[in-house]
């Protein structure tokens, strides 16, 4: 507060949603990702930006049968689809730690969980954008209604975090007990 007028102090402007994601059609996509890649990762010098466009996919909840679990050939068939994407922006994949925004601009108003549809992105990613999921270490994601024009944006930047990932796809995953 200044004393003098009582008024709050001079400072920089609060970060809400509007001003990190702004209003408006695909042509503010640009600056909604670097909006979202400084927001993820402060600072940051190296991102990539890419939209999708298209009904934005989620992932579905694994299937059981004959004593395994199973994706089914729709959420493969997304999933490749993404990767293939994915594969145009990025020539080999990302090591170390990442940061990994997405906007997803629905058609409708059918409730699809934010955090399925980052999963499907995290998964179409791997080996793709980055070496595997575990890398990222910062997440944001959002969904907003655009009838007109539906699409996925994704940004995907360096980030400094105290949980270092440098070492992610240099030695395997350990097996969790029970697994083949």
């Amino acid at each position: 507060m200044n004393a003098a007028t009582g008024s709050p102090a001079e400072g920089p402007e609060p970060l809400r949603a509007s001003s990190l994601l702004p209003a408006g059609d695909r042509e503010l996509d640009r600056e909604r990702a670097r909006l979202l890649a400084g927001a993820l990762a402060p600072g940051v010098t190296e991102y990539t930006c890419l939209v999708m466009g298209g009904d934005p996919a989620s992932k579905a909840r694994p299937r059981f049968g004959n004593g395994r679990t199973y994706k089914t050939e729709a959420d493969t068939a997304a999933e490749t689809k993404t990767g293939w994407t994915l594969r145009r922006h990025f020539r080999q994949p990302w090591g170390g730690n990442l940061a990994l925004g997405c906007v997803f601009f629905r058609p409708d108003r059918q409730r699809i969980d934010v955090d399925n549809m980052v999963k499907h992105i995290a998964d179409a990613g791997n080996g793709i954008a980055w070496v595997d999921d575990a890398q990222i270490t910062a997440v944001y994601g959002v969904a907003e209604l655009d009838v007109e024009d539906p699409r996925t944006l994704i940004v995907v930047a360096r980030h400094v975090s105290s949980l270092d990932r440098s070492d992610v796809g240099k030695t395997p995953r350990p097996r969790r007990a029970g697994k083949r």
